[in-house]
Order: C-alpha cells, then sequence, then structure tokens
C-alpha cells in the first residue's frame, strides 16, 4: 500500500512541482501572511524560519536532514539564514529535485545537497544529524510510525525536530459538520466574490499522500520528541474559503475587510481552543532512548 502511494505521489509530484509557487494559496496573500507570523512569532514581520534561528538556534546545526523538500525554498532558506552548516534535503519527484539543485546552485548554495529519497522508507545513518527539517511535507507521510522510528535512529542524542505543518482532519476524516461553521461564513458572502457556493474538504484528490494521516502528527511528536515551541497559527477557516474566493476580489478593498475579519475570527477560535487549528509550527529534542524503547514495545503490541 505505502509503496503505491509513493509511487503515485513521485507521479504526481513530478508533474506539479510548481503547486507550491500558487499566488491563489491563502499564505500567499499579504494579511494571511502577517497573521501567520504573528501567531508564530508574535510580529506580523518576521518569518517563523527567521524566529527559529533567532530564538531557538543561537549556533547553526552542524548536519540537517529535511524531508520532502519539493523545489527546495525551505532549504534555500534555512542556508540564507545560517540554520545548518550542511543540509542533506530528499524528495521521490526527481524533476522537482532538478529544478532544486539548479536553482541552489544559481544562488550558490554549496551546503545542500539534494537526493532521491522516499519519507515513508528513508535510508539513514546512525545518529548522523543534529535536527530533522519537514516543510509542507510530513502531512504527506503514509508510514508514520516507520518514519519517527528512524528519526529517533539517526538523529544524534538530543536531536531536534522543526516542522511546520497541516494538522487538521486526515482525508478521510472529513464531514459536512467540519466544513459547517466555514460553509456558514462563505454564504454569508457577497455573490461577486465566489467562484463556487459549496466548500470541499482541501485534499488533492489527484494526490493520494495529501493529508493521508495529517491529524496523527501531533501524537507522533509528542511520543517522540519533547516539546520546546507549538506555535498553532490556524488556517481552519481562510484555508478552506480561499479556494471558493475569486483573485480579484480577495485584491479589492472590500476583500481585504473580509479577510481582516475571517482572521480576526480565526484568532478568536484559537484563543479559545489552539486545537482547532490546522496548522502548526513545533519544535521537539528527542526523548531518552527508554522513552523510544517504550513505544516501540506498544508499537510492537498494537
Amino acid at each position: 500500500m505505502a509503496d503505491s502511494i509513493s509511487k503515485q505521489a513521485a507521479e504526481y509530484w513530478d508533474e506539479n512541482r510548481e503547486k507550491s509557487n500558487d499566488p491563489g494559496f491563502w499564505m500567499a496573500h499579504p494579511l494571511c501572511r502577517e497573521a501567520i507570523n504573528r501567531r508564530v512569532t508574535g510580529s506580523p514581520d518576521e518569518w517563523p524560519l527567521d524566529w527559529f534561528r533567532r530564538v531557538h538556534a543561537g549556533e547553526p546545526f552542524l548536519r540537517a536532514v529535511s524531508f520532502g523538500c519539493g523545489l527546495g525554498a525551505f532549504e534555500r532558506s534555512a542556508a540564507r539564514c545560517g540554520l545548518a552548516l550542511e543540509i542533506d534535503a530528499f524528495d521521490i519527484s526527481a524533476r522537482s529535485l532538478e529544478q532544486a539543485r539548479e536553482t541552489a546552485r544559481l544562488e550558490g548554495h554549496r551546503c545542500i545537497a539534494y537526493r532521491i529519497g522516499d519519507f515513508d522508507d528513508p535510508r539513514l545513518r546512525f545518529q548522523r544529524y543534529d535536527v530533522a527539517f519537514f516543510h509542507a511535507s510530513l502531512h504527506h507521510v503514509s508510514e508514520l510510525e516507520r518514519l519517527f522510528r528512524r528519526l529517533a535512529f539517526t538523529l544524534k542524542p538530543n536531536g531536534a525536530i522543526y516542522f511546520d505543518e497541516f494538522v487538521g482532519p486526515s482525508r478521510d476524516r472529513w464531514s459536512e459538520e467540519k466544513l459547517a461553521f466555514a460553509q456558514n461564513l462563505l454564504d454569508l458572502l457577497p455573490p461577486e466574490a465566489k467562484v463556487r457556493d459549496k466548500l470541499v474538504a482541501p485534499i488533492q484528490a489527484d494526490d493520494p499522500s495529501e493529508a493521508v494521516r495529517s491529524q496523527e502528527i501531533p501524537e507522533f511528536f509528542h511520543r517522540f520528541f519533547d516539546p520546546v515551541a507549538w506555535r498553532p497559527y490556524g488556517g481552519q477557516i481562510v484555508d478552506l474559503l480561499f479556494p471558493c474566493l475569486t483573485a480579484q476580489w480577495l485584491r479589492s478593498p472590500a476583500g481585504h475587510q473580509t479577510v481582516l475579519a475571517l482572521l480576526a475570527i480565526e484568532d478568536g477560535e484559537l484563543e479559545r481552543d489552539p486545537a482547532l487549528s490546522h496548522h502548526v509550527v513545533a519544535y521537539g529534542r528527542l526523548k531518552p532512548a527508554t522513552g523510544r524503547w517504550v513505544w516501540r514495545r506498544k508499537a510492537a503490541a498494537s
């Protein structure tokens, strides 16, 4: 099953490698970006990776591994801010890796090595890395048990994990009830704002890895790592609504006012219950070996 998902995902991302640059994506909207930055870092002007470097990584990590690197934007950002001296970056899409290598070469980033690799079955050396990075990739992992065991194997003692991820409902866990609140908000918007009137779950149907086990990510993080930072940043409303709204209207004064209002509603929800967030930035340190052994025994018995 996992091999089939990996093969289909590789084919999908080979053909759709520019998807991460989609300007219609909610995180690319300037007001949403300011809200994300503020919710993670406390400032609308500081990006999460810069905050992580400033607050949690006073010295660069010596060697990092990055899974699901795609076109390599995250690794180049990590190199620019001096987050790690060496980065091994893996992805299942060969065409994405070709583009990532070329862009890194043109920008002069010699510390990044891009390689083919499947995060559902990663082949890694014992205690090689100081930190593991996931940027919008962990929610594509179908074999979370295997991946986190391999992380415990390949990270050095007290090694770290940093991720920026979708942790909302897994692809088979959506329901009308989970869409109801956002649908009610969509119903209030004027017809000229919308390209469609009905919400759909934020799942890419032709990518079988999309959000395959996303809602289980927090459990695995807390099983294997001691949390240092857990920063939910929302998306449970705007991420659902944006695909239904026209780009022109979103750029208009009325659109901007509406986005501000939606973000304020999200802020209220996050204050009431942070677990409602569909996205989170997290940083943790690997638990002692005894804790990992207990988890392995439990996983084997289940």
